[in-house]
């Protein structure tokens, strides 16, 4: 071995790409298929982004691009399988705004660590839940629906997705910002409680807009508020918290793409051109639109920061909140 091979492992080895089926770098990426894998089942939004950009850079990049689903424990599973990945440039996830921000708060032990395990590569969508009622509550505003909480107390339900997820802890900020007292329902996914809304089961959610829209069109569920900073071009009448008098109330999901970590900068920097490239066609855009969301793409260092700070915000909410998870 020469000198300069040696020179060349040891670099390696501190990228961490030494342990894979022979040396990865950037000249020869990608020279077999690429899997992203969806922490959530088919057919929700992770999934569609996932085989959305994942379709474009097996276009751009001249291989296939797979996409898996290793769903459960509100997304830990599939996020710390990428993890343990580190090192291998053809295992991507599509990382979600639950498993990577705010499930370090609520679980005692989700099996990796996002700052150290990952390396963003582009945010793809950032999305608004709807503040909805059943349009038999006869509530029209969020003033209506305060009013109705505070004369109920305790006995006013809400509904979520299940325990810890982003449509549970936008109604645990909900509570906090009105000081109400509302009790709070967990089902198991977002249609069964779009369902509990519409039966008057409980009396709101925060629900994702893709399943609320045909109700809220058919007239038979009630848009109070969107929780985005911005309105929604979907809902352009439909204020925000902040416009119906919540201060400070911003709650989104949002999507990305993240490497594991210990791959070549010049693999990441391919992988986030190429991203953010197919984040921004128009037929991509177009799609992503469809869910509310705004043209989010940015780089992995605006990525890195915006899980950041939305760790820091959620781990207020849930310390506040006193909320905890099983898993």
């Amino acid at each position: 071995m020469t000198l300069s091979r040696r020179q060349f492992l040891t670099s390696a080895a501190a990228l961490g790409v030494v342990g894979l089926p022979g040396i990865v770098t950037a000249e020869d990426w990608p020279s077999k298929p690429i899997r992203i894998i969806s922490p959530y089942p088919p057919g929700g939004i992770v999934d569609i982004l996932a085989r959305l950009v994942g379709d474009k850079l097996s276009q751009s990049l001249k291989q296939p691009v797979l996409v898996e689903s290793k769903a459960g424990a509100g997304g830990n599973i599939g996020t710390a399988y990428v993890a343990r990945s580190r090192g291998d440039p053809y295992t991507l996830l599509l990382g979600a705004s639950g498993p990577l921000a705010i499930n370090v708060s609520l679980y005692k032990n989700i099996g990796y660590d996002v700052a150290t395990d990952f390396t963003p590569i582009s945010l793809l969508a950032a999305t608004p839940l709807v503040l909805v009622t059943s349009a038999d509550s006869g509530i029209k505003t969020v003033s209506e629906l305060l009013s109705r909480i505070k004369s109920s107390g305790a006995q006013a339900f809400y509904g979520s997705a299940g325990a810890g997820t982003p449509q549970h802890l936008a109604g645990e900020l909900f509570k906090q910002k009105t000081a109400t007292a509302t009790t709070h329902v967990a089902y198991k996914g977002g249609a069964p409680a779009v369902v509990a809304v519409l039966g008057s089961e409980v009396l709101y959610a925060f629900e994702n807009l893709a399943l609320v829209d045909a109700h809220i069109k058919s007239g038979r569920m009630i848009p109070l508020a969107v929780t985005t900073a911005k309105r929604t071009a979907l809902l352009p009448s439909v204020p925000t918290m902040m416009e119906s008098g919540i201060a400070d109330f911003e709650a989104r999901g949002w999507y990305g793409l993240l490497a594991p970590a210990g791959l070549p900068d010049a693999v990441i920097k391919r992988l986030s051109e190429e991203t953010m490239k197919a984040g921004r066609m128009p037929d991509v855009r177009a799609k992503i639109a469809a869910f509310g969301s705004d043209d989010v793409i940015n780089t992995p260092d605006e990525f890195r920061k915006l899980i950041a700070a939305e760790t820091v915000k959620w781990r207020g909410i849930v310390e506040a909140g006193k909320i905890t998870v099983e898993g």
